[in-house]
């Protein structure tokens, strides 16, 4: 009896392998990664890097609420734009859309008037001038720092080197050996502030015309564009991570190169903090799916009555207010 027992268990732990290879066999499959021969597109696309949402509706499964819902606006190339809102706005949900993590239901998304729904997602995500992401969570995939960093080995390892001194990860005498340095699973040897450099080394190394950087907050919020940056030019599994923390030292210096490094760059922060984008060219105020309001930091906060933006600056105190106001009018 004891024997018979043991077997049963054994086989349906084994039925059950079965029935989670079958029920992830039954998901349903993210679009071609090759683009289709009447829809290629230049190599050198995209060359300026201008973003618009035409009346964008997304929602994560069938039976959800929309999660953006006839969103429209446009980001003119070169410029930055910092995307705020209350919780549950759509903040984030529009790096999904961009990515196609999730398929948008209505509408088209235009990167230099290119709509992304036509293109492959090799096409979409893996162009190095492409569209890059910094996301909450830093994460690092490949086993040596130039696997991490470089990981179609297109770049020269000087040039690699020279990224790593630039986000002050490696000094000036150091060699080119330290690019074999041993990358742990996910970077778990690293700190997260330094993933977050690391990350940011990347990005410098790839110049990309368009730079998503989802801003880390320090709370336990989760999100799903936490695992984007290892699956760049492959197929991509949506993985909640809690949110990343960074140090105040850190986090002033990934601000500062954002500013300096990456001029002629479509900037957008899925911004958590109001400083952070106070000086920024554009501000996108999110609610409930929709753009409800796009405009100077300083226009935004001059409309006294119904102002969505001003309500929010104002929301953080008399002190911290006067000065993001006093950040937003020097930045004009």
């Amino acid at each position: 009896m004891g024997f018979l027992v043991d077997t049963f268990a054994e086989t349906e732990a084994a039925i059950t392998a079965i029935e989670r290879v079958d029920a992830m066999a039954e998901l349903p499959r993210e679009r071609s990664m090759k683009t289709d021969p009447e829809h290629t597109v230049r190599s050198s696309w995209p060359e300026k890097g201008a973003i618009e949402f035409k009346n964008v509706c997304l929602r994560y499964r069938a039976g959800l609420p929309l999660a953006l819902d006839g969103l429209s606006f446009r980001i003119p190339p070169g410029l930055s734009c910092g995307v705020v809102g209350r919780t549950g706005a759509g903040k984030s949900s529009i790096s999904v859309a961009l990515f196609r993590l999730v398929e948008i239901e209505l509408g088209e998304i235009l990167l230099d008037g290119i709509n992304l729904a036509t293109l492959g997602l090799s096409d979409v995500r893996g162009r190095p001038n492409g569209m890059t992401i910094i996301p909450q969570d830093p994460f690092l995939a490949g086993t040596t720092l130039r696997e991490c960093l470089d990981p179609f080995g297109v770049r020269e390892d000087e040039d690699i080197l020279q990224a790593l001194k630039a986000v002050r990860l490696a000094k000036s005498n150091d060699l080119v050996s330290k690019l074999e340095t041993t990358v742990h699973e996910g970077g778990l040897n690293y700190s997260v502030g330094e993933r977050q450099l690391l990350n940011l080394a990347r990005a410098l190394l790839s110049k990309p015309k368009v730079l998503i950087l989802d801003e880390a907050t320090g709370s336990e919020k989760q999100t799903t564009l936490s695992y984007l940056y290892p699956f760049v030019v492959s197929h991509w599994t949506p993985i909640t991570f809690p949110t990343a923390s960074v140090d105040g030292e850190t986090d002033a210096f990934i601000q500062r190169m954002l500013r300096t490094k990456f001029t002629d760059t479509t900037l957008i922060t899925v911004a958590h903090r109001l400083n952070t984008i106070m000086d920024y060219d554009l501000v996108l105020v999110m609610d409930q799916g929709k753009a409800v309001e796009l405009g100077r930091p300083a226009d935004l906060l001059a409309r006294q009555e119904h102002g969505v933006f001003a309500d929010l600056v104002n929301a953080t105190g008399p002190e911290s207010s006067k000065a993001l106001r006093a950040m937003a009018d020097a930045s004009q």
